[in-house]
């Protein structure tokens, strides 16, 4: 298997037209269309807190827009890993555990946002006002301690200690992560093992738990397991590469948060990061306006993007993207061939080419 220390930061080729060809969203959905539509109706019942006013919250929460890329991802993958190609059989069928893994998934991925926006400070995500620009930020902090209570309580329904020990360690990185993306705002040295440990424990922890926890509840092999796991985390890095190349390279309206936030916020991400490697003038124009802080202001910002796209960050990381979801792809040789498995290799190349 693929580990972090093989994946070169440096990229001599071009991205391919991933975007010329659609991938639809219901054609993803489909092995696990029933299952995803109980994800949607058990994410707002049964709540520890049923009041109106709450259920008014989770709802400008839970119809924001959001894919649900990471329930989707947690039931494709278990239901591509209840088969056993090797004795050509099923070892069981999908279950209400599985059902709670994907719902306990994506509920700590809403709290994390959540609290990303109170950090952050935004006021809008996805195009919609936030909870704490709505409100205030200790409301919003609060409304995020009960989706993780929540999320907690569904894993203890589980009752499986792995899963639970699999969780455990992905709040942890959550919070890790975030600490460790502050202690690195406004530095300009190259540092892309950092990067990648942190865009785990943001982002690809999450995916990963869901993506090979389910094959642990169907008790499938080590090998299995640990195939699937890597699937989750190649695809997790995918995705905040495609987020950052989004902040330099979107629009507003397709991203739904101003373009270069993250940039404005002092985090260095791919894009920038490739520039700043390759030295030369772009690089130390774009040092310069992050050490200096120039980033802060509206012009600072525009001058900044503009030497990421010009100075060719945007494609470099969107080649770097490439490569790792390949790796993704290759990772699933551990799961027979199936409709989830299928759409697993096409979910990799929706990340890819998304706009938003």
């Amino acid at each position: 298997m693929t580990t972090l220390n093989s994946m070169s930061t440096a990229s001599t080729t071009a991205p391919s037209n991933l975007a010329s060809s659609t991938i639809d969203m219901q054609s993803l959905v489909a092995p696990v269309a029933h299952e995803m539509q109980l994800v949607e109706e058990w994410l707002t019942t049964n709540l520890i807190d049923d009041s109106p006013f709450v259920g008014e919250l989770l709802n400008q929460i839970f119809q924001a827009g959001g894919k649900r890329i990471r329930p989707l991802v947690t039931l494709l993958a278990s239901k591509a890993s209840l088969a056993d190609p090797a004795e050509d059989k099923t070892h069981s069928e999908m279950s209400r555990l599985h059902i709670i893994l994907a719902v306990l998934t994506e509920l700590i991925h809403s709290a994390s946002l959540v609290h990303d926006d109170v950090i952050d400070a935004s006021s809008t995500r996805r195009g919609k006002e936030t909870v704490n620009k709505r409100f205030n930020d200790k409301l919003a902090v609060l409304l995020g301690d009960l989706l993780f209570a929540q999320a907690s309580i569904c894993l203890a329904r589980i009752m499986n200690p792995v899963v639970v020990g699999i969780y455990g360690q992905v709040l942890g990185d959550l919070c890790s992560g975030e600490i460790s993306q502050m202690r690195q705002q406004f530095s300009t040295v190259v540092d892309w093992d950092g990067y990648y440990q942190k865009s785990i424990k943001k982002t690809a922890s999450l995916i990963a738990a869901g993506s090979h926890s389910g094959a642990i509840l169907n008790a499938r092999p080590d090998a299995v397991v640990a195939g699937l796991k890597e699937y989750g985390v190649k695809l997790g890095l995918c995705f905040q590469i495609v987020d950052d190349v989004l902040d330099v390279a979107g629009t507003a309206k397709e991203t739904g948060k101003p373009v270069g936030s993250d940039l404005r916020n002092g985090l260095i991400t791919a894009p920038a990061l490739h520039v700043i490697e390759a030295g030369g003038a772009p690089a130390l124009a774009l040092t310069n306006l992050i050490k200096e802080r120039k980033v802060l202001t509206d012009e600072g910002l525009a001058e900044a993007v503009a030497i990421i796209q010009t100075a060719g960050g945007v494609d470099a990381a969107l080649a770097l993207a490439q490569r790792i979801g390949q790796e993704a792809k290759d990772s699933l040789a551990v799961v027979g061939d199936s409709d989830s498995k299928t759409a697993l290799i096409s979910l990799v190349d929706y990340v890819l080419i998304r706009n938003s």
